[in-house]
């Protein structure tokens, strides 16, 4: 019937002339409407926001909490917001409205996981920080930790080693070093199992939540392998109910990021002639045959020169797609999700590819007994790049021949710099991996109050690295191609048994005890093999079996046994005063006999002062929680079996036949060496103030590192080169502020600003005695320095460049008792400052200076209208400082010598004077170099800025879905600094290094889709 309707034109017409002409009436027929908005104790609320619904109409409530709206009879409904208020909508009536808005309890009534448990973050007695995750996904990186970088005070992304690259992975450092020879990093414990190593593997899509144990009674728990901090990562589950289905797939450009510039064809080869000329007597310049090849002379008569950066550079991509499915009944709950994830660098031959499979399952048999099956699949490859740096090469030559062909030396074989280019492709540098990881957690409700849970799992990674360097390329010439297989095992076992009884006497005491049993291995094996010498090279490292030359076979097994009890205790007080108290013993079977076992105690209390008399009818105090906490955690030595007396293998050769055996490791071991222990103080203070429009925390804490692990040179004589032993004391020290204001939370306009700052006071308190009782301030040899922090900088001061006119004769530097004695001083060296006034430059003439920041935080600030959301986010760091290998070290170019390209700087020449860097010398070195190099790393960075529009609820509903969010997001935008590289916070790595000693850092631009049904 509607159908013949419709298909009548003249009837058509009708029907939309008369809604024209209804819509004009009820246009016309406008009324007032007036009320008032009151707290839930009748106190008038000024500037609450009404709205009327599906509009922009509105208007906010004057001092008395009063309003009046023009609306048409048309409008049904007013919406009615306040910031730390529960949203209400209210049906239109002609009498004046009371409108009573309820305090939005769900911050403080927000569940946190604080390990072996949860709890309700208003009852929190520890300090636990909880991240944003909508704001740390918006990051487009492989490495889940490199996301929580600036999400959480007092938390330290360190980068360096292979960090920035495809398949990296960082390292988190909590409020300072407190170690120095011990473990510094945190641990992950990824749904209540402890990993090994970092959550690299974990899709990102898959985590629900992240928590973050900040002092020691929080980190007891997990004993001597929290003491420098715990991550809790939990991941998603299925709930009853429909099921859902979500998407999330982006696309990333990536593009490299410096504020340098290198030395152009020309710059370069009037570097050279300076380098050269300024070691000529006679201080003229060389003849152009003497100080270039062939090839580079007519590169620079025909002003023809490879620009590298663009040879060797390209774009990087990546590509992420997440799909996940949950659901289920109040019986079985399942979540699963899969997960491709595929990064192509900047530098060619860098690559990561990742697949993901995860699975939780949630069985309840009856209301007693449930079981938890988790099931993590993960198989990777990376591909790492051949060593280069395009900072270094000589832009004099060619990339190509003339045929097109790669040329093997492009500025002349007499060189022997090879290209590259050609050492990219003539060398093979490729990782695969495959984990998994399973949890099997029953539980049992044994009686109303007491709870039985065992939680199990085994964890196995492997993988498998081949190297090829064939006998085309630099490394490999000499030995007709060298090829190696590492092969790397990693298991764990883990059972632990968890009982917890809960007893809410009554509304004033409530109780909780929570005993842990837990035992654990870790096996950990690998076989290295090196083959030299291939005729054959077209199977690369998968033809090891058919080296000629040397074959080399390392095999390494290592097993680390633990053995733990827990006891935690938390009791609540009148819903005013919070106590816990946790133990936790811990055996290693690493450790010497007397050593194996551990304690770790720890307390803390908690005040809500916002329930005391004095403040529960405060309107301006929503919470104000004083908590402080103290503990001793014990922390072991990065290196296992120092304890014990070891051995390797060593082959050697006895009347003429090689023969097997073993020596002592280089190690002297200290059978009386034990953990240290971190003992820290903290304090805290939660607020929620003017109706949660300002929330925060604030924490001060003060952690004493005692019997200190360090190490120090035995005579060679021994046959060892060094021993680890107990002494000595390390403090760190510091303030962490974390701060939101909800500037403007209505319907439509949602406008927050987040903030945390922190600070870190690192310092050697003492070491130990010498012989005769007399304290000893320093050890030179392992960079110890009482009244200094760890890792300090111990450099020569640069005071500017000798000029002409100078007294050079009489020059601190020139006097016959400095270390190093320059008779020959001129114009152009680098001139030092004789620091105690001595007259002469020595050791003792050497400054300190602190590497570490004197801060460093995040400023962030989220806006939301409508269906449009814009999230900008600034990290900070000052005060930092490092040693710049672009200014100081030869393979990075650094010594001015003609030899390297390098960072290009103002050096000085007899007809440029330069105060800030020395004459170029072709032969040596400048003298004190270095001192140069220690440069401010201090920064500030756009770190993220994120557009998203999700499409409108009332299209959604209409076919079916849930979401369907669009977003764009530029990270690393910009980055204000003074330190020249690619990135203040790690230096890339040099030219003849075979390790992964750093990756450039890129500026990155990604487009993602968000869909939920």
């Amino acid at each position: 019937m509607i159908s013949k309707l419709l298909k009548q034109p003249k009837l058509l017409v009708f029907i939309a002339l008369l809604f024209l002409s209804n819509t004009i009436v009820n246009a016309q027929d406008q009324k007032t409407v007036s009320g008032k908005v009151l707290d839930q104790n009748g106190i008038p609320l000024l500037g609450a926001t009404v709205l009327l619904k599906s509009t922009s109409i509105g208007t906010t409530t004057n001092f008395d909490g009063e309003f009046s709206i023009e609306t048409s009879t048309a409008s049904q409904t007013l919406v009615i917001s306040y910031v730390g208020y529960v949203t209400k909508e209210v049906s239109i009536t002609n009498a004046p409205l009371t409108i009573t808005l309820t305090e939005d309890a769900s911050a403080l009534d927000e569940v946190i996981v604080v390990g072996y448990g949860t709890q309700k973050k208003s009852d929190l007695v520890n300090a636990v920080a909880t991240t944003d995750l909508s704001k740390a996904t918006l990051t487009p990186t492989s490495d889940v930790t490199e996301m929580l970088r600036g999400r959480v005070a007092g938390l330290q992304v360190e980068v360096g080693g292979g960090t920035l690259r495809p398949g990296g992975f960082s390292e988190i450092i909590f409020r300072g070093r407190s170690s120095i020879e011990g473990n510094t990093s945190a641990i992950y414990v990824v749904d209540g199992i402890i990993r090994e190593g970092g959550i690299e593997d974990i899709n990102s899509d898959d985590i629900k939540s992240i928590e973050v144990l900040k002092d020691a009674s929080a980190q007891a728990i997990y004993g001597s392998r929290g003491a420098n901090g715990v991550i809790l990562v939990t991941t998603k589950r299925g709930e009853s109910g429909k099921v859902n289905v979500s998407y999330h797939g982006y696309v990333t450009t990536k593009s490299i990021e410096r504020n340098f510039d290198v030395y152009s064809g020309e710059e370069f080869a009037q570097l050279r002639r300076e380098a050269i000329r300024s070691n000529n007597a006679t201080n003229e310049y060389p003849n152009e045959e003497d100080a270039f090849s062939e090839i580079e002379m007519e590169s620079i008569a025909n002003n023809e020169f490879v620009d590298w950066e663009d040879e060797l550079l390209r774009s990087g991509l990546v590509n992420s797609q997440s799909l996940n499915v949950s659901g289920g009944t109040d019986f079985t709950k399942v979540y699963a999700s899969v997960n491709y994830f595929k990064e192509d660098g900047i530098i060619p031959s860098s690559s990561y590819t990742r697949k993901n499979l995860r699975l939780n399952v949630d069985q309840k048999i009856n209301d007693k007994f449930s079981v938890n099956f988790d099931f993590n699949l993960l198989s990777d490859d990376i591909e790492r790049a051949a060593n280069i740096n395009v900072i270094t090469f000589s832009p004099l030559g060619k990339a190509y021949n003339e045929d097109g062909s790669l040329t093997q030396y492009p500025s002349g074989e007499e060189l022997s710099a090879t290209n590259p280019l050609w050492n990219l492709r003539e060398q093979d540098n490729d990782e695969k991996g495959n984990d998994f990881i399973i949890n099997l957690s029953p539980s049992y409700q044994i009686t109303k109050n007491l709870h039985y849970q065992l939680k199990t799992n085994l964890t196995r990674k492997n993988s498998e690295r081949g190297q090829y360097q064939s006998s085309l390329s630099s490394a490999g010439d000499t030995d007709s191609g060298i090829a190696r297989i590492d092969n790397q095992l990693k298991e764990s076992y883990l059972v632990e048994n968890i009982l917890t009884y809960t007893n809410d006497f009554n509304n004033n005491n409530k109780f909780n005890l929570t005993l842990v049993q837990s035992v654990q291995e870790d096996k950990f094996t690998r076989t290295f093999t090196e083959g030299r010498g291939f005729i054959n090279e077209s199977l690369g490292y998968n033809g090891i079996t058919n080296a000629i030359g040397n074959v080399t076979v390392e095999r390494d097994q290592n097993t680390f046994k633990s053995a733990s009890f827990m006891a935690r205790a938390r009791y609540t007080l009148l819903d005013k005063y919070l106590f816990s108290a946790t133990y936790r013993a811990d055996g290693a079977s690493v450790n010497a006999e007397g050593n194996k076992w551990s304690h770790n105690p720890a307390a803390s209390v908690a005040w809500k002062i916002h329930n005391e008399n004095f403040l529960k009818e405060s309107t301006a105090v929503q919470e104000l929680k004083f908590r402080a906490s103290y503990g001793s955690l014990v922390n072991g030595i990065s290196r296992p079996y120092t304890s014990l007396f070891t051995a390797e293998g060593q082959n050697y050769v006895f009347d003429s036949e090689s023969a097997s055996g073993y020596s002592p490791s280089v190690v002297l071991p200290n059978v009386n060496l034990k953990f240290e222990t971190i003992t820290t103080l903290n304090f805290g203070l939660d607020f929620s103030l003017f109706k949660n429009f300002l929330t925060g925390t604030a924490e001060y804490y003060d952690a004493r590192t005692k019997d200190l692990l360090l190490r120090r040179g035995v005579p060679s004589t021994t046959g060892y080169r060094y021993t680890y032993f107990n002494a000595g004391e390390l403090k760190n020290s510091g303030i962490e502020l974390s701060l939101t204001a909800n500037l403007i939370n209505t319907e439509d306009f949602r406008w927050s600003v987040s903030t945390n700052w922190s600070n870190n006071k690192n310092e050697l308190v003492n070491l130990y005695n010498d012989g005769n009782g007399e304290p000893i301030l320093e050890d030179d040899a392992y960079n110890y320095y009482v009244g200094q922090p760890t890792g300090v900088i111990r450099q020569y001061q640069f005071d500017g460049i000798f000029q002409e006119g100078d007294d050079f004769a009489n020059a601190p530097q020139a006097n016959p008792e400095s270390t190093i004695t320059q008779e020959d001083l001129r114009p152009g060296d680098i001139r030092i400052k004789d620091t105690n006034g001595d007259g002469a430059i020595t050791q003792e003439d050497r400054v300190f200076t602190d590497p570490n920041p004197d801060w460093f935080g995040s400023l962030s600030t989220t806006l939301s209208y409508k269906g449009f959301d814009l999230f900008v986010d600034f990290y900070a760091v000052e005060g930092a400082t490092k040693v710049n290998p672009f200014l100081s070290d030869f393979n990075n170019g650094g010594t001015l010598s003609g030899k390297l390209n390098g960072v290009k700087v103002p050096y000085y020449t007899p007809e440029n004077p330069s105060t800030s860097f020395p004459r170029p010398s072709y032969d040596s070195t400048p003298q004190y170099l270095n001192s140069l190099a220690v440069k401010d790393a201090s920064y500030v960075r756009l770190r993220t800025l994120s557009l998203g529009y999700s499409l409108p609820q009332n299209f959604l509903s209409k076919i079916n879905v849930d979401q369907i969010k669009f977003y764009v997001t530029a990270t690393n935008l910009f980055t204000n600094t003074d330190y020249i590289g690619y990135s203040p916070e790690v230096n890339i790595r040099n030219t003849f290094s075979s390790s992964d000693t750093g990756y450039p850092d890129s500026r990155s631009f990604t487009f993602g889709v968000k869909a939920s049904l």
